[in-house]
């Protein structure tokens, strides 16, 4: 599967890795997945690594289905902070592009080329205490 996740509970951190290519169906399939999980507990921060995701195969129309699902979903996620990081240019612009379609949804959203920074932007210690 091109999207794996593991939630960190001491630190409230969903530390979510994708590789490959990704699709539309892997993002809602990823969704559902976190959204059923008894170890997710609102608000959590969200660490989306995207550095070895080589194509993000989502169209315009499956783009606002994803955010449309995660509006849908606001009320689990509630108070998410959620960042990516991409630093491939297509990767890193398809999440921008997500950032600004979840906007209002009570989910902060931002997107990095580097994984200090959205730690830092995060605020969560890079290593577990």
């Amino acid at each position: 599967m091109p999207i794996e996740y593991d939630i960190d509970e001491h630190r409230r951190l969903v530390l979510v890795t994708g590789t490959g290519v990704v699709t539309h169906d892997d993002v809602l399939e990823h969704l559902a997945e976190l959204s059923e999980d008894d170890r997710y507990q609102a608000p959590m921060k969200k660490l989306i690594d995207y550095r070895d995701v080589s194509d993000i195969q989502i169209s315009t129309d499956a783009s606002v289905v994803i955010a449309a699902t995660k509006k849908k979903l606001s009320e689990r996620f509630a108070g998410e902070k959620c960042a990516f990081v991409a630093s491939k240019d297509a990767v890193f612009g398809t999440a921008r592009v997500h950032e600004a379609r979840v906007e209002g949804a009570g989910i902060s959203t931002s997107v990095f080329r580097d994984i200090e920074a959205a730690m830092t932007w995060l605020e969560v210690n890079p290593t577990p205490a």
